[in-house]
This record gives C-alpha cells, sequence and structure tokens, in this order.
C-alpha cells in the first residue's frame, strides 16, 4: 500500500496528473457552454418585451398622426352617417331582377336577328353568274408593301373598309355600319350553298344595327351558317398570325352545337384491331378527337377500343357513361396516344356492350335522358349485324348509329352505310386527315331533325363561361388578357318546302354577353368589403366567382397567362372551402345543400364557416358567411351574395343629395369636396357611362366623374340612373350615373376632405413632427372609403430635400394609383379582418418580392379599419385609413431600438455586454399575422416566410399555440409535368435497326394485301383479321380545348310502338335507290391539289392545321423527318394510301406539359389571443431541445408587438440546429390509382335541361343518310387491279 501511494505521488506522474487537471479547467467552461448554454446565456425576455412595446407604441402614434386617423373617424361620426341592416334576400333578389330583364333583351335580339335570317334564306335561289358582295373580314384593308411596284395600293382581292377603335368592343377596329364574313380554311368559299347562304345572310346587317341602337350594352352578334361561315357584327379585320393557320371554324363552338343539338348520351367504338394502322389509325384517332371536340358538359360520354374484346379507352370509366367536361375530355384525349393495334374485330361483342350501356342509362334515369347515339370508327365490318339491330334497336329506333368508314377502301362502304341508314344515323367515307372534320360535322344535323322539323319551336340556349381568346374575332393580344364571356343563342331553320322531305338547319345565330356587364348590375358598393357575389349554372358550374382563377399564373414563363385545362368547369364546391375539411374533395353536407339550392334555382338563405385565402394563396382567413340565393329568369342560371357574420349585417349609409348641392347657390360646389390631396375613384366600378355614345373618346373614372358634376351644375339637369332597359329616347349626350353610388361618393369626399392642398399647409400641420417624419421615412398618407374613393398626399413633398421625396427614379407608377381599388385591395380587407382581433391596431405589410428589389423602392405599407358603432354588436365598416413607409428607414428604427438596452440610454459599450439583437448570437424578426417577415437585421430576408429561414421555430411557434396552421386546397390548380417526346435522333443508334424496320415492312406489306384483297374472308366472314401490330408510345398534343357550355332541351315525348321501313333511301342529291346497289358519294372531300390550292378555296394550309397546332402528328407509314414532324413539301412514296413503311424506334426528349390537379398548402395565422395573460400580451418562453447530436438547444423569445398586426421573434443561434424548411408553396394532392378514379367519377348533382328534342313522327320520311357507292368490279378482277397497283407503287418507292 505505501509503495502504491509513492507511485501516484511520484514526481514525473504528478506532472502529468497537473497538466491534464489544468487542460480539463479550461476546456470546461466551453463544455457547459455547449451542454448547459441557457445556464450561460439568458434570452432577454424581459428586453424583448420592451422593445415590442416601445416599437408599437412608436409607429402607433405615427401612423395615427400622419394618416389623420381621429379627424376622419370624428367627421364620420359627426356626421349624418348611420348604420343600415343589409337585407341580403331583398338585396339578392333586386340584383337577379336586374340580370334578368338584361338577359332578356339580348334573347330578343338574337331572335329579331333568326326571324330576320328565316326570312331572308327564302329569297330567290342564287345563279351561278351572280356577284355577291361581302366584306371577307381575312381580306381587309391590306396594301402592297413600298419596295413593291403598286406600293400603297390595295392588295388585289382584299377591300378597303374604314375600321375605327371602339372601346366597347375592347378596343378593337369595327365599323358599325356592316357586318363582316368570316370563311374557314377548310370550307371554299365559292362553293354553290355557300355562296348563296353569304348572299341572303347579308340582309342581317340592319337588324344587326337596329339591335345595336335599341341596346347599346349588346356585344358582338353573329350568325353561324350550317355551311361553315360566320357573319358577325360589327365588321372587323380578322388577326391572323403568320406562323399559324386560321383554325376558327363556329360549328364548334359551344354556342352553335348546344343551338343546334339537345343533349345526348354518345358510345364511340374505336376499331383497334390489327388492319388500323399508319395512316387509318391518324385519321381514326382524329376523328375521334373532333367528335370529343362537338360535346359538352350537357352530354355524356365513353369510348371503347374494340378488337378480340371491348375495353374501355380509358379504364377508370369502366362500364359507365362520364360527364361530357374538359377534365374528362382529357382523359379521353391522353389515352388516345397510347395502346396497340392488333387482332380481329369482333362487332358483335361491341355492339351489344354499347347498346346495353345505353339501355340502362336510360332505364335508370341516368345520363342526358334525350338523344343517344353510336359512333361506328373502323375501316370496314364484314357484314350488317342486322340480327343485333333487331334485337336491341328496332322498332323504336332510339339510338343513332352513326358510322365512318376510314381508308379508300370502297368495298367496305356497304355494310356500314346500311347501319347508319337502318338507325336514324349518317354515313361518312373519311380517307384523308384534311377532311376529318368537315366530316365529323355532318352528324349534327342529322341530331338536330327533330328540333327542326318541329318549326315553331326556337328554344333559346345560354352557355357556360369561357374565354373570348381572339379565335372568332382575331382581337390582339391572345395572351394579354382574357374576357369571360357567355352566350346566348337560337337555331335558325330552313322554311322551304320541298318535293323531298328534309330537315335542314341554316346556322345558328347568337350574340355574346361579357361576364363584366352582368357584374356591373351586381355593384360590389352594395355588398361592402368582403362581400361578393357569383353564379352557377345548372351543372353546379361557376360563371363568375372572386376565386375563379382561369389564367395560369405559374412561374414557368412558358405557361404563364395561359387559360387552364378546365377553365370553364369549376363546381362552386371547389371554390367555396369550408372550415371542416377533414381531407380533400370532402362533402360537406351545408356546402352541397347550398349548392344544390342554387341548381334547383331556389331562392334561400344558408350560413357557412369557411377559409378564404387572399394574396395570392399565402395569407388564410377564417370566418362565418352569410349566403343569399335567387334564380335569375330564362336562364340555366343562379344568383348568389356573400356576405361576413357580424360586420357585414350592416352598412354605412350616408349621402350628400346632389340636387341640394345644386339647387344651394350660398354653399359649397360637388367639386369642392374633392380639393384637398389626390384622389382617384374604383377603376373597375361603373359611376356614370354615356351608354348611347360609343365614340366618346375613352374617359378614366374620374374625369368621367368632374364630367357629370360640371353638368349637373347646369339648369334642367336632372337624374338619369342606370338601367337594364334603354329609355324609349336615348340621350346621346347624357351619362347614366349610379344615383346611390354617386351620392355615397360626394359624401365620403366631404369627410375626407382634410389633406392639405399645399407645401406650406402640410408644414404647418407637420411642424414639431417633420424631423420624426424624415427619420422614420413616411412617405404617403392615404384614406380608402366604402364607395370607391382613395385619396393620398405626398408627405415627402413638405420637405423637397427628403431623400424620401426620390422615391420615383425607378420610373414605377406611385403606390396609390397602382392600388386604387379602395375595398378590393388586400390591405383594406386585412384591416377590417383585423378589426375583430385588435380594434386599435395596424396591419403592416411588405411585397412578397421585397428582397428582389432595390431597396429605395420597397414600401411598407400599414391600414388601420375605420367603424361606424353603434355598441359592439351594430357596427359597420366606413374607411380605412393608412400610411407607406420607406422599408430602409423602418428597419433602421427596428435595429436602433432592438441594439439598446433597456437600462442605458444609449448603445454604449456596457450595453453591448448584454443581450442585444446586435449580438451576433442573437436573431430578430418582425413577422406579421401570417409569419411573413417585416423587418429582420438582414435585408434579404425581408418578404420572405419566416419558416423558410427557421423551419423548426416556425413549427415551434405553431405547437406553443402562436400561429395556427390551416390547410388549403387548390381545386383548380396546374401541375407540369415534364414528359417523354419521340426524338428522331435515336435512328443513329445501330445499323442493325435498319435490318428489322425491312423486315417489319415486308412482312406488313404481305398482311397488308390480305387484308386489301379480302382474303381473310375465306377464313372467317364474321370478323375482320389482320396481323398484331404495337404501336409506338408516341404523344400526340392535346387539340384545342372547347368550351362546355349549357343547354335547354325538352323531355322525349312517349309514343305508341313505331314500326321501320327499310327498303329505300335517299342519297344525297335526293333521288331514289335501293339500298344495295348504292352509287358513290359525290360529297366526300379528296384529296385537295396544295400546289395549286389558292387562298380563301378551303385547300389552304389545310395540313398544317393538324401538323402545327392540332397535333404533331408523327405518319409512320412513311418514315420519320427531323422533329418527328411532316415538312410542308413532304411528298409521301405512297400518295395516300394505307401501306406500312417500318416504324422508326424513338429516342425522347424532355418537353413541359401542363394538367389538371388537386394542391394543398398549409398556411397561418396569429391567434392574438394565446398570447394575451390576463389582459396584457406577455412574452412567449420557448426552446429547442436537443435539436443537435450534441444535445444543445435553441432558446427563443416571441411577444406581440402592441397596436400592431406584428410579433418581435428573438432567437439565439449558437447551437447549429438542423432546421428543416417549412414552406408556403401548394404541393400537389398525391392521389393513388383508385382515389383518382373516384374524383374523376364523383357526379355531383346537377339539373338537366328543361327542354328536349330526340323525336318526331315524320323523321322516318327522310331518307339521306349519307351517300355510298357500289362496286362493279368483280372479286377477281378487283384482287388483280389491287396486287398491280401494290406492286407499282413499291416499285415506285424503291426508284
Amino acid at each position: 500500500m505505501r509503495h502504491k501511494m509513492r507511485w501516484w505521488w511520484s514526481l514525473p506522474l504528478v506532472h502529468h496528473r497537473t497538466t491534464f487537471f489544468l487542460t480539463f479547467l479550461m476546456l470546461f467552461p466551453a463544455l457547459m457552454a455547449v451542454f448547459t448554454q441557457e445556464n450561460e446565456i439568458n434570452m432577454p425576455h424581459q428586453e424583448v418585451e420592451f422593445w415590442a412595446k416601445k416599437i408599437g407604441n412608436h409607429i402607433y402614434h405615427l401612423s395615427n398622426a400622419f394618416s389623420q386617423y381621429a379627424d376622419i373617424k370624428t367627421n364620420f361620426e359627426n356626421s349624418e352617417a348611420k348604420l343600415q341592416e343589409n337585407d341580403g334576400l331583398q338585396l339578392v333578389k333586386e340584383m337577379a331582377t336586374d340580370v334578368t330583364n338584361m338577359m332578356k333583351f339580348k334573347v330578343e335580339a338574337v331572335k329579331r336577328i333568326m326571324n330576320v335570317a328565316e326570312e331572308a334564306s327564302l329569297d330567290k335561289e342564287y345563279k351561278q353568274d351572280e356577284e355577291v358582295e361581302y366584306y371577307n373580314a381575312k381580306r381587309l384593308n391590306k396594301f402592297y408593301p413600298p419596295e413593291h411596284k403598286l406600293k400603297g395600293e390595295l392588295r388585289e382581292g382584299f377591300k378597303r373598309l374604314t375600321l375605327t377603335e371602339n372601346s366597347h368592343f375592347d378596343g378593337i377596329a369595327v365599323n358599325e355600319n356592316h357586318s363582316s364574313v368570316h370563311v374557314p380554311t377548310n370550307v371554299y368559299d365559292k362553293a354553290p350553298d355557300v355562296i348563296n347562304a353569304i348572299r341572303w345572310s347579308g340582309r342581317l346587317d340592319r337588324t344587326f344595327k337596329s339591335n345595336y341602337e335599341l341596346d347599346p350594352t349588346l356585344s358582338w352578334q353573329y350568325f353561324g351558317s350550317s355551311t361553315g361561315f360566320l357573319r358577325q357584327y360589327p365588321a372587323s379585320s380578322w388577326v391572323m398570325d403568320e406562323k399559324d393557320p386560321d383554325l376558327y371554324d363556329a360549328r364548334l363552338r359551344s354556342w352553335y352545337i348546344e343551338a343546334a343539338n339537345s343533349p345526348k348520351d354518345m358510345i364511340i367504338l374505336l376499331d383497334v384491331s390489327g388492319s388500323m394502322t399508319g395512316l387509318r389509325r391518324e385519321i381514326a384517332k382524329h376523328v375521334v378527337l373532333n367528335i370529343l371536340e362537338t360535346l359538352n358538359e350537357n352530354d355524356f360520354v365513353n369510348v371503347f377500343n374494340f378488337s378480340v374484346e371491348t375495353l374501355e379507352l380509358v379504364p377508370c370509366f369502366r362500364d359507365t357513361l362520364v360527364q361530357a367536361n374538359l377534365e374528362n375530355l382529357g382523359e379521353f384525349k391522353k389515352a388516345l396516344n397510347y395502346g396497340e393495334t392488333k387482332d380481329i374485330a369482333n362487332f358483335t361483342q361491341a355492339l351489344t356492350q354499347a347498346f346495353e350501356l345505353l339501355h340502362r342509362y336510360n332505364k335508370s334515369g341516368q345520363g342526358s335522358q334525350c338523344n343517344q347515339a353510336i359512333m361506328v370508327v373502323t375501316d370496314g365490318a364484314p357484314y350488317n349485324f342486322e340480327e343485333i339491330f333487331a334485337k336491341y334497336n328496332w322498332p323504336h329506333l332510339q339510338v343513332r348509329m352513326f358510322t365512318y368508314l376510314i381508308g379508300r377502301e370502297e368495298t367496305k362502304v356497304r355494310d356500314l352505310n346500311w347501319m347508319a341508314c337502318a338507325n336514324k344515323g349518317y354515313f361518312v367515307h373519311v380517307t384523308t386527315l384534311a377532311e376529318v372534320r368537315e366530316q365529323v360535322l355532318k352528324y349534327i344535323p342529322v341530331m338536330a331533325r327533330p328540333l327542326v322539323m318541329y318549326q315553331s319551336s326556337h328554344p333559346h340556349v345560354w352557355t357556360g363561361v369561357y374565354a373570348d381568346i381572339a379565335g372568332r374575332r382575331g382581337a390582339p393580344g391572345l395572351r394579354e388578357g382574357y374576357r369571360l364571356m357567355t352566350s346566348v343563342s337560337v337555331p335558325v331553320f330552313d322554311r322551304k318546302k320541298t318535293s323531298v322531305r328534309t330537315a335542314n338547319l341554316l346556322g345558328v345565330a347568337g350574340t355574346d354577353v361579357p361576364i363584366r356587364e352582368i357584374e356591373k348590375l351586381v355593384p360590389p358598393y352594395k355588398l361592402g368589403v368582403n362581400g361578393y357575389s357569383f353564379m352557377v349554372n345548372s351543372n353546379g358550374y361557376v360563371l363568375y366567382h372572386p376565386d375563379l382563377r382561369p389564367v395560369h399564373e405559374e412561374a414557368n414563363a412558358e405557361f404563364q397567362d395561359i387559360l387552364k385545362p378546365n377553365y370553364n368547369s369549376v363546381d362552386f364546391a371547389e371554390v367555396e372551402l369550408t372550415d371542416h375539411e377533414p381531407g380533400p374533395r370532402s362533402n360537406h353536407s351545408e356546402l352541397l345543400a347550398l349548392r344544390r339550392d342554387l341548381i334547383e334555382q331556389r331562392g334561400g338563405e344558408a350560413v357557412l364557416d369557411v377559409k378564404i385565402h387572399m394574396d395570392g394563396m399565402k395569407r388564410v382567413v377564417q370566418r362565418k358567411q352569410r349566403y343569399f340565393t335567387q334564380k335569375i329568369g330564362g336562364t340555366p342560371f343562379s344568383l348568389g351574395i356573400a356576405m361576413p357574420e357580424g360586420y357585414g349585417k350592416y352598412k354605412v349609409h350616408g349621402q350628400i343629395e346632389l340636387s341640394r348641392v345644386i339647387q344651394d347657390p350660398r354653399g359649397a360646389k360637388a367639386m369642392d369636396h374633392f380639393s384637398t390631396g389626390n384622389w382617384t375613384l374604383h377603376p373597375d366600378w361603373v359611376y356614370c357611362e354615356y351608354k348611347y355614345d360609343q365614340n366618346r373618346v375613352d374617359q378614366s373614372p374620374e374625369d368621367l366623374m368632374k364630367d357629370f358634376l360640371s353638368r349637373a351644375q347646369k339648369p334642367h339637369w336632372k337624374w338619369r340612373s342606370t338601367r337594364t332597359r334603354p329609355p324609349p329616347e336615348p340621350a346621346m349626350n347624357q351619362a347614366q350615373c349610379d344615383k346611390d353610388l354617386v351620392q355615397s361618393l360626394l359624401f365620403d369626399a366631404s369627410v375626407t376632405n382634410v389633406y392639405a392642398s399645399s407645401n406650406r399647409n402640410m408644414e404647418d400641420q407637420l411642424e414639431g413632427k417633420n424631423s420624426v417624419r424624415h427619420y422614420f421615412g413616411m412617405t404617403t398618407a392615404f384614406v380608402a372609403t366604402r364607395s370607391g374613393l382613395t385619396r393620398w398626399i405626398d408627405l415627402t413633398r413638405a420637405n423637397p430635400m427628403d431623400d424620401a421625396a426620390q422615391n420615383n427614379h425607378s420610373g414605377e407608377p406611385h403606390f396609390m394609383k397602382m392600388h386604387n381599388k379602395a375595398i378590393d385591395e388586400v390591405w383594406y380587407k386585412r384591416a377590417v379582418d383585423y378589426y375583430e382581433e385588435d380594434n386599435e391596431a395596424y396591419v403592416y405589410s411588405v411585397p412578397f418580392d421585397a428582397a428582389t428589389r432595390n431597396p429605395d423602392d420597397v414600401l411598407v405599407t400599414a391600414t388601420r379599419a375605420i367603424f361606424i358603432e353603434e355598441n359592439s354588436y351594430r357596427k359597420a365598416p366606413a374607411a380605412v385609413v393608412g400610411v407607406t413607409i420607406k422599408h430602409s428607414k423602418f428597419v433602421e428604427y427596428f435595429k436602433n431600438e432592438t441594439y439598446k438596452c433597456p437600462s442605458y440610454p444609449s448603445r454604449d459599450s456596457n450595453c453591448k455586454k448584454a443581450k442585444t439583437c446586435e449580438s451576433k448570437s442573437l436573431d430578430c424578426y418582425l413577422l406579421d399575422d401570417n409569419g411573413f417577415i417585416i423587418a429582420s437585421e438582414n435585408d434579404d430576408d425581408t418578404g420572405k416566410f419566416f419558416g423558410t429561414l427557421e423551419g423548426t421555430i416556425m413549427e415551434s411557434l405553431v405547437q406553443s399555440e402562436v400561429y395556427k396552421r390551416v390547410r388549403i386546397f387548390d381545386y383548380q390548380a396546374v401541375c407540369l409535368d415534364t414528359r417523354l417526346e419521340p426524338s428522331i435522333a435515336s435512328i443513329l443508334a445501330t445499323p442493325l435497326q435498319w435490318i428489322r424496320w425491312m423486315a417489319n415492312w415486308m412482312m406488313g406489306n404481305i398482311f397488308w394485301m390480305l387484308v386489301k384483297t379480302h382474303l381473310y374472308t375465306l377464313w372467317d366472314p364474321n370478323q375482320a383479321w389482320a396481323y398484331t401490330h404495337t404501336e409506338r408510345d408516341i404523344q400526340y398534343p392535346d387539340l384545342e380545348e372547347p368550351p362546355q357550355d349549357v343547354f335547354d332541351y325538352k323531355e322525349p315525348s312517349l309514343e305508341e310502338p313505331r314500326s321501320v321501313d327499310l327498303p329505300e333511301y335517299l342519297a344525297d342529291d335526293g333521288t331514289e335507290e335501293v339500298l344495295p346497289e348504292v352509287a358513290a358519294p359525290d360529297d366526300i372531300p379528296r384529296s385537295f391539289d396544295y400546289d395549286n390550292a389558292t387562298e380563301g378555296s378551303g385547300e389552304e394550309d389545310v395540313l398544317a392545321e393538324y401538323e402545327d397546332v392540332l397535333g404533331e402528328i408523327y405518319y409512320d407509314i412513311d418514315g420519320m423527318h427531323p422533329d418527328g414532324k411532316v415538312p410542308p413539301d413532304y411528298d409521301p412514296p405512297y400518295g395516300e394510301e394505307d401501306g406500312d413503311f417500318p416504324s422508326i424506334e424513338l429516342a425522347y426528349i424532355n418537353k413541359t406539359h401542363p394538367r389538371p390537379c388537386d394542391k394543398e398548402v398549409y398556411l397561418y395565422k396569429l391567434q392574438n389571443h394565446k398570447l394575451q395573460q390576463e389582459g396584457a400580451y406577455k412574452p412567449v418562453k420557448g426552446k429547442l431541445s436537443n435539436c443537435h447530436t450534441n444535445g444543445c438547444g435553441r432558446p427563443f423569445s416571441v411577444q406581440k408587438v402592441i397596436s400592431t398586426n406584428l410579433i418581435l421573434v428573438a432567437v439565439n443561434n449558437l447551437c447549429p440546429c438542423e432546421s428543416r424548411k417549412v414552406d408556403i408553396e401548394p404541393v400537389e394532392v398525391d392521389y393513388n390509382e383508385t382515389m383518382h378514379c373516384n374524383r374523376l367519377l364523383l357526379q355531383h348533382f346537377r339539373k338537366r335541361p328543361s327542354t328536349c328534342y330526340n323525336y318526331h313522327p315524320d323523321e322516318h320520311e327522310i331518307k339521306l343518310c349519307g351517300g355510298a357507292g357500289a362496286l362493279g368490279l368483280p372479286s377477281l378482277a378487283l384482287l388483280v387491279l389491287l396486287t398491280l397497283v401494290h406492286i407499282f407503287n413499291n416499285l415506285s418507292f424503291g426508284s
């Protein structure tokens, strides 16, 4: 034991032990700082509380002083302003009555056009040599260029027409004395039927003009002819892009199709047997796509691929019919790009399945409950399958058959023609891509026959909402803005008596009704701040709503300002978000009950708790709202209004009677109330307008108001209030004004007339405050009122030497001129909503992109609401006052205060030892009520969401209930996918590919010969046999999306069973013939001679229509070309035969593709009541414990900044915690395949149109069902001839 003690205390060992001990003592403080830093570093909770109070008090008193809050509030209270209760039901009834009257006048105008058109069509017949004068919209006012020898002269074939820009027509140059005619590219304008219709429709000009004179609110009036042209008034030039062909065809527009057809259930049977390859496959696809283009939201449809089996094109739509809205049609279009052609076509199974599905829908009350049709797209049928039609469709003929023969096979005509003729349908033979559209459109007049034959009934149709996108009238600036419209249209019938029974649809007459005109009759000022109106159709889709966002606004520049795929089929349940949603697309019973009331056009009332996002879906408000609904008579629409519960129950009523001001010569003149400061009016509200003088120079609302008030001072002046019916004798130079709005404006102008008009007066008012203003950076004081008045004064002008006065060097418009929409501004809405949280608080905000701007241009906006109160329950907002502050000055003040200790008067050396925001260990932020950074020590943080910098701290604030996280769903979102597109680059992959291609080509042509010569019938005469061909995964871009709209129909009348006679039918020329011996149709367009085609002949750029716009078509019969496209001068080696050249396996390139999707985002809302203890705001003390592997933590302190919407957050940053990012960018809702299908199949309640025309007892007398050709060559001779032709083509290709 004694030895061990000597060893321990031996001299060398004592030296080493001492060194170790001293080293440990040196490192101990650092180790303690890591593991127990809160004991060593105390968070300055008391200092944070002090800073928050001082900052709040300071900016509150400054904002009050410069905004002149007290003076304006006193003026309101001392004036005659009173509170009135908002009777929502009475208000919505009055608004609905005005809209109903306006809609009625549009219908009357359209029916006048219809009557004149039907009378004009009875004029003398057109003579071949007769010259028809008209203005071709595509051939106006085009002159030879200066370098041409005929410079300055009108080009040959063009006409001169004086066109004047008209603000009523969006600034488009028009001629109000004439109409112009648009002829589609695929229509020959010299064809006898076309030129004859152009001739007699010229009589409509007088009707167009008289309609416009009677009702100057009328927009474009038009007549769309069944021959293809469009006559529109007023005349305008059709602006076309040199790079793109003119694709507009009125017959594909919703206003035309819905007026011409009653709703329908449709099944499309697409033959995908092995013979449907190459050009046949492409033609068949485009036939289906064009059929889908003719459908609308009142139709129901499904597409089946059939070969050996009959399968749904979209697996989700199994054994059902789906509503033909844009989303479902998009699913069909996308699915057409995939699949394979193989095996044989089993027509028996396909037809049986189609009939059984249609019969089930007819009996169950599902679908349209009107017309039913089967569309067969094939390259031939082995026989006519008479037994199937006898079983399922005779004798009642409830289902019409339309057959489309693809390819040049004349031998296949007979059976398909018989199917159509025997079942009230129509047969067409489609041989080229260029004629697809024209041939598809032939089914529409057939579906319209019952409607036409009744003659006496002309049901008018109202479409759903659609965007006027310059296509029809060529308005410039396709992406610069869209004008939302609805249209009313009526069918126009041919009343001529002929020896052969016909039912010809001459066309459709219609007019546009801009949604803007409807909104004028539902003035927002009557609803108050945060109140709004909306309109819903019979399918539950909104025509307008404040949350309807039709334009894509993603950051991706490629799709910026492009219409969303489903913009016109947004359901009411998708824009009203209840506050009780457990998940995406959850069905809230109270919301669905309100939706049903709107669809059934029942007047009613409902109360819902809702979530409302604003400011680009970055802020959220939760509140209770009261809804009121009322029908719009004569339409399928219902009007609804929503008003906040609480302050929305009442409104401030204060007016200055203009007639009294005029009659009192000693009193102040009306304009005297606008004498101080700058002022603007809400740019979208109608205070006054000159309805009957469209040629007036366009004036701003301010200029119109000045003009009106000056006119009101003249003798014999009287009110001409706005109305929905024009007066008997309209006055061209008299403004029509909204009396209530104008007199409320005068009242507001009088009580807010507090700003000095000169620099001297301003200096007097700011005496003693000027240095403070200069220090804090106040730039503007403003007030906005319930009447849309915004007035302001530039505080910097009181001191021209102030550097803040130089705030316009960026060239941007003044802040108040950009934000002049008063109650519609976000800062106005937020101030009113926050009044419920803190009635003394100013609401502060900065731009979200402040960090990317010039720091000198960034402004802090502070606003506070002024309420008129009678008690705690009866109150209503009257105005909002505010100031703008230079952000750099605001941050300077923030730093100056938070860098000081409360114990010291200035930042001396002793203070620096304390913990202030100047310390590198402490980060300080000012956050607003939604979690955005208003000020921090780093300018790059300004405007950003706090969670992107301190995600873990933000989550802790949520857990501490400082912020509440609110889940928002966006059902109008667009997702950008990167999809693979084929590229020709892979042809260099390996030379062995060529051997495989050649083998495939040879085998393909052998099978092609068997099919062409009908040798397959030796095996089985009942089915079409062909070789297996696997289609490449080539993507075809979607066709132009059609607007989906609404339509009225009447229920079918039930008749006794009818017999059907099948022996005799008429060809297209009206001659009687026996069905088995059919003649070749003369009206089937053949291939155009593109080299010799002339402009306006109907042959120009037809292939370009499909190549450049409708789809990037890859012609797999002829090999591939660079970029996978066929060049305009490409000469196919087979002409347009159906042979198959071996396909090239393509490489893939990335291409961004937008698609509709659902997104979700979590937004944040400050919970003021959680920060209060015993009526006072107390700091929230927190710590992120064990947030690092070494066990350290991050303490933080939170304090409410009094009289603001801000909180001060101080965070200790010594511990290197791993902080995850908490973002507020919406992300896609991840649906699995089952959930995706369920969403597509979800069908909310809808109301069918009230009228249906699907039967007329005399329709069997019409024998026109499409032409067909008779074959005169025997089968053996045909076999020899086809063999020789095929060999010759192969030799030509080889050479």
